[in-house]
């Protein structure tokens, strides 16, 4: 019997140390699952933290764009912008901007959504983006984001500098094209990688000193090739030859806050000579506010006919209308200032012939609008945002003609040896006729350094809140 009871306590203790253990391995995986979940859980919050910082940042990336390519007067979203929508979460942003001319904050957040539906955000993030302007006050007499091409009528075409992002094509063998130094970033992928290519000659403009061609690819006409000569330096083949980035102006760069609304654009419409600003409006020159785009109250339509009058800027101006584009105009130009002046056209520029007054100041008429294709693809294959066309004959080499796209010189007539002062544009297409007295030369005396390129918004500081 004593034996059987010592038996039976064994087994006792036994079945009661299996069932500690049980429990022990129980509560241990019970605690495992708990801290897994929490740890997921606490995962989770931070890859949707993370979503929401990532939200704020594209909102920052967002701002800067518009900034730089769109709206320079941007001061932020006016309501939440959706990034991402899933069953699960929505991703959005808002954003705000203060600062100067110079330097600006961007102060946007990111908001993370769960469900999609809910009313209001799970998890926001805040970040601070400083952000500086800064540019390279280098422009050159012919500068493009694309291409340049010179059709077959072009005799010649001379200017101190070219700076191009794709390629030079001159089309026919008579062309020439006279330059103190050519620099062209891209290539035509279709003609053996050539920066420079076509059956024309190119000319040195800096004799007796040689002319420079800095090329990131071939330079296909020959003479010189790849192959520096007595008239030129070349370099082909440069890995070095870095792109334009921007030829983007905002006005707000010349228009700061003391520069008012004319409240419209009467000064434009009068009879006879056009002075701008009007008698006793000094730094009234928004045309009819600071807005953006073009007004379809100002002129008709749009769009103000100069005509042939004289157009006397003494200011910056910045104007929210096409100009000439119902009937292309043949208008003169002074700017009796003393200094460089920009005229920003919100819209297109639609000119037969320009003509600057003896003595005019310089001046930089900047199209923003997009290629309206009004004058055809034959005349303007590659774009028309600035054209000028072949009635009368040119002589404006106080003008510098710019536009964010397409600069179309359409059978255009020159009187003067320095007909304008340079083209800038993202295709710069040239058709000067061929009878005209003179070839179409750049002015060299021009301010060009005056004429911001690259002028772009950058981060330069970063604080998350």
């Amino acid at each position: 019997m004593h034996r059987n009871s010592q038996t039976n306590h064994e087994r006792g203790a036994i079945v009661v140390t299996i069932l500690l253990i049980m429990l022990f391995f129980t509560a241990t995986v019970a605690g495992l699952l708990l801290l897994s979940n929490a740890t997921l859980e606490r995962s989770r919050s931070r890859v949707l933290q993370l979503e929401a910082q990532y939200a704020a940042e594209s909102g920052a990336d967002a701002a800067i764009a518009t900034l730089n390519y769109s709206n320079s007067s941007f001061t932020g979203s006016s309501s939440d912008v959706t990034v991402l929508t899933t069953t699960r979460y929505k991703a959005t942003y808002a954003t705000s901007i203060s600062g100067s001319n110079t330097t600006k904050i961007i102060t946007s957040t990111g908001k993370i959504y769960q469900p999609a539906t809910a009313a209001s955000p799970s998890y926001t993030r805040t970040i601070l983006v400083t952000i500086q302007q800064t540019s390279s006050t280098s422009a050159s007499g012919l500068m493009s984001t694309n291409n340049l091409y010179i059709a077959s009528s072009v005799k010649g075409v001379s200017g101190s500098s070219i700076y191009l992002n794709g390629f030079v094509k001159l089309t026919k063998n008579t062309n020439v094209l006279t330059f103190s130094s050519l620099t062209v970033a891209g290539k035509d992928t279709g003609a053996s990688n050539c920066s420079i290519e076509g059956s024309g000659s190119l000319g040195n403009a800096s004799a007796p000193a040689k002319a420079t061609i800095d090329v990131a690819y071939n330079n296909c006409i020959t003479p010189p090739g790849n192959s520096s000569n007595s008239n030129f330096t070349v370099t082909a083949n440069d890995g070095s030859a870095t792109p334009l980035q921007s030829l983007y102006i905002p006005w707000s760069q010349y228009m700061d806050s003391s520069y008012t609304a004319a409240g419209n654009c009467g000064d434009w419409t009068v009879a006879g000579t056009i002075t701008i600003p009007s008698a006793g409006n000094a730094k009234k020159t928004h045309y009819p506010d600071s807005g953006s785009g073009v007004s379809s109250s100002c002129g008709t339509s749009g769009s103000i006919n100069l005509g042939s009058k004289t157009v006397t800027i003494t200011d910056n101006a910045h104007i929210r209308a096409n100009l000439c584009s119902s009937s292309a105009c043949t208008p003169t130009f002074n700017n009796t200032s003393g200094s460089l002046k920009f005229l920003f056209v919100e819209g297109t520029v639609n000119f037969n012939s320009l003509t600057t007054t003896a003595g005019s100041s310089p001046i930089v008429i900047f199209a923003y609008g997009a290629d309206p294709g009004s004058h055809g693809s034959n005349a303007c294959p590659y774009g028309d945002a600035a054209y000028l066309g072949n009635s009368g004959q040119t002589a404006a080499p106080a003008i510098y003609l710019l536009a964010l796209n397409g600069v179309c010189i359409d059978s255009t007539k020159f009187g003067a040896s320095q007909s304008l002062a340079g083209l800038g544009g993202k295709n710069l297409y040239i058709a000067t006729n061929s009878g005209t007295p003179y070839p179409l030369g750049l002015n060299t005396g021009f301010p060009l350094s005056q004429i911001p390129v690259n002028l772009t918004w950058k981060a330069t500081g970063y604080e998350r809140r």
